[in-house]
C-alpha cells in the first residue's frame, strides 16, 4: 500500500524508469520485524516490489477502462488483486496476456488464448501405467442390493417422528397458536410442534374466534359444536393451548366470564366421543385447578358470583377424572391427594378452601364418605377460627358458602347410613335396641360433626318425617 500510493499517479501518466531505493525497503522489513536485511536482499526485493506493483496497476487500469471511469479507484485495485481462478488446472507458466476487440465502436479486453493443435495431442503416446500398480488398487466397492424396511406411518393418528417418515420442507406449515384476546383474536403466541393443513387453520380461527365471541348465540352455536364435531382431533393440541392461554389470561387480569367460556369449552370437549384427552390431562387438570383455588377471579368478589364458576370448575374437573382414571394412572387418587393436602394448608384462604371441598364434594360419594365426614369437626372449626382472626370481609361470605356445601353434599351422604327402618322408630316403641341407628337426634349430629351437625340433622330428618 506504501508503494501504491506514492507511485500510482506515476504510473498514470508515464512508464519511465521508478526505482524503489533500498532504504525503503529496509524501512518497511524494520517495520514487520525483519533485522539485518542485506543490500543484496533489498536490492532483490525492491525490483520483484515494483515488478509485482506494475502488474497490479496495469490490470487496474484495464479495469478502469472496461468500465469506463474517469479516475483509478481502489474498486479496481481490488479487482485486478483478485485474479480469476482458472476451473482447470493450467497446462502452461506463461503470463496471462489480453487482447482487444472492437464491438460497435467499443473496445473490450479480454484474456488471449491460444490454439491448440489436437493433432499433436493425439499424435502423443498415453502414459504408461504399470500393472502392479492396477493389481494393488482396491476394487470399488459393490452397490448394496435394494432392501425394503419396515416402519411405522401413524400411531394413534400421528405420524412418529423417525428418520423415515422425516416431513418435507415444502409441505411443512407451521401455524402459530392465536394469542387469548377479549375483543379479537390477536397474533400468535406461542408455536405448537404440530402441523396443520390451511384448512383446518382457516377452520380453527375461525372456531376460536366465534367460542369467544360476545354474541352470546353464536358462542353457544361454536361451544356446542365441540362435543359433537368428529374432526376436531388435528386441531385438538392447538384448541387446547388456546383454553389453556384463556384461563391464565383470564385469570391475570380478573376476568370471570372469560374463564367460564374457557370450562364450558372443555365440558364440551369432555361429550365428544371422538377425541381422547389423555396427552393433554397434563396442561388441563393444573388449568381447571387453578379455576377452583384463585384467590381472586374477578374484579368486585363481594358483588359477582365466583363461587357458582368455583363450583363449575370442580364439576369439570370430576368430568376430567372419571372419564380418564384407569388402574395405571391413579388419576382420581392422586387429585384427591392433592385436594386433601391443599385443604391442610393453614395459610390458605377460605376463598380457595372453598374451591378444594367443591372438588372433593364433587369426586363422588366415596371421597365424601371417607375423606370428609370422619375429619368434618376439624375442617369447620378450622373454618371459623379463620373467619374470626380475619378481617376481609369476603371470608364471611366463605364461611357461609363452605356451611352451606358441606350442609348440602355432606348430609346427603351420611344418610345413606340410615337404615331404613328409621322411618318406624316412632311408630314401633318395641325396637330392639341394637336396631335403633347411632345417629337419632341433634345432640348425637353434633357430637358427631361439631356444630354444623344440627344442619345435617334437620336435612337428614326432614324427607324421613
Amino acid at each position: 500500500h506504501y508503494f501504491i500510493q506514492s507511485n500510482l499517479r506515476m504510473v498514470e501518466h508515464t512508464e519511465s524508469d521508478t526505482e524503489l531505493s533500498c532504504d525503503s525497503i529496509k524501512a518497511i522489513a524494520e517495520s514487520v520485524g525483519v533485522k539485518d536485511l542485506s543490500v543484496e536482499g533489498s536490492a532483490y526485493l525492491a525490483k520483484q516490489a515494483l515488478l509485482q506493483a506494475r502488474t497490479l496497476l496495469r490490470d487496474a487500469m484495464k479495469y478502469k477502462l472496461m468500465t469506463h471511469s474517469v479516475e483509478l479507484t481502489t474498486n479496481h485495485l481490488e479487482r485486478a488483486n483478485k485474479r480469476p481462478v482458472p476451473i482447470y488446472p493450467s497446462i502452461t507458466t506463461k503470463p496471462r496476456r489480453y487482447c482487444m476487440a472492437t464491438s460497435r465502436g467499443r473496445e473490450i479486453y479480454g484474456a488471449k488464448e491460444e490454439e491448440i493443435d489436437l493433432d499433436t495431442i493425439i499424435a502423443t503416446p498415453p502414459p504408461k501405467v504399470h500393472l502392479d500398480t492396477i493389481i494393488a488398487t482396491p476394487p470399488p466397492k459393490v452397490p448394496s442390493d435394494v432392501q425394503v424396511k419396515v416402519h411405522w406411518l401413524t400411531i394413534e393418528g400421528s405420524t412418529p417422528t423417525t428418520p423415515e417418515n422425516a416431513p418435507m420442507e415444502d409441505d411443512k406449515i407451521i401455524l402459530d397458536a392465536p394469542s387469548v384476546s377479549i375483543d379479537n383474536v390477536e397474533t400468535v403466541n406461542s408455536v405448537a410442534a404440530h402441523e396443520i393443513s390451511r384448512e383446518q387453520q382457516l377452520y380453527f380461527k375461525e372456531l376460536t374466534t366465534k367460542c369467544i365471541s360476545t354474541e352470546k348465540q353464536v358462542r353457544e352455536e361454536a361451544v356446542s359444536s365441540l362435543s359433537t364435531d368428529p374432526g376436531l382431533a388435528a386441531v385438538l393440541p392447538r384448541l387446547t393451548v388456546f383454553i389453556i392461554e384463556g384461563i391464565r389470561v383470564g385469570l391475570g387480569e380478573c376476568k370471570m366470564y372469560y374463564v367460564q367460556y374457557m370450562l364450558e369449552m372443555i365440558e364440551n370437549l369432555l361429550q365428544n366421543k371422538a377425541l381422547r384427552l389423555e396427552k393433554f390431562l397434563h396442561d388441563l387438570i393444573p388449568a381447571v385447578l387453578s379455576c377452583m383455588v384463585c384467590h381472586q377471579i374477578c374484579g368486585r368478589p363481594l358483588e359477582e358470583d365466583h363461587w357458582t364458576l368455583r363450583l363449575s370448575a370442580a364439576r369439570v374437573l370430576a368430568g376430567l377424572v372419571k372419564a380418564h382414571n384407569l388402574g395405571t394412572n391413579q388419576l382420581n387418587s392422586r387429585v384427591i391427594k392433592m385436594l386433601h393436602h391443599a385443604l391442610d394448608r393453614h395459610n390458605s384462604s377460605l376463598v380457595s378452601t372453598f374451591g378444594v371441598l367443591g372438588g372433593l364434594c364433587e369426586l363422588g360419594a366415596l371421597t365424601i364418605s371417607t375423606i370428609l365426614l370422619p375429619d368434618l369437626r376439624n375442617i369447620y372449626r378450622r373454618v371459623e377460627l379463620k373467619c374470626a382472626t380475619s378481617q376481609d370481609p369476603i371470608d364471611r361470605h366463605a364461611k357461609e358458602r363452605i356451611r352451606d356445601l358441606l350442609v348440602r353434599k355432606c348430609a346427603h351422604v351420611a344418610q345413606e347410613h340410615i337404615p331404613e327402618l328409621l322411618r318406624y322408630v316412632r311408630k314401633c316403641a318395641h325396637v330392639a335396641q341394637e336396631h335403633i341407628p347411632e345417629l337419632l337426634s341433634v345432640d348425637d349430629y353434633e357430637q358427631k360433626f361439631g356444630d354444623i351437625g344440627r344442619e345435617m340433622f334437620y336435612k337428614i330428618m326432614r324427607p324421613h318425617s
